[in-house]
């Protein structure tokens, strides 16, 4: 249940992402904000790309290790 909030946040991210793409090809964007535009969109791709990362790349599995250590007893986090 930790975790929900988590996911909820990263399928918001990968939404907005989704939605200002489909936003840019819907709407026809004003000659002089065509670079503010794109600097947005950078932002929305990157932070989707963050997203895709952490749950599938090697941050998941880390976390998980550290959850599972922490159930054994075994991992010391440096606060005692």
């Amino acid at each position: 249940m930790r975790d929900l909030p988590r996911h909820l946040t990263g399928f918001s991210v990968l939404l907005l992402a989704f939605g200002i793409v489909a936003g840019m090809f819907h709407w026809p964007i004003p000659e002089g904000n065509a670079e503010v535009a794109l600097v947005v969109l950078g932002m929305a791709v990157a932070w989707a790309g963050s997203v895709v990362a952490y749950h599938f790349g090697t941050s998941e599995g880390s976390k998980s290790k550290t959850d599972l250590l922490t159930r054994r007893g075994d991992y010391d986090d440096g606060t005692s």
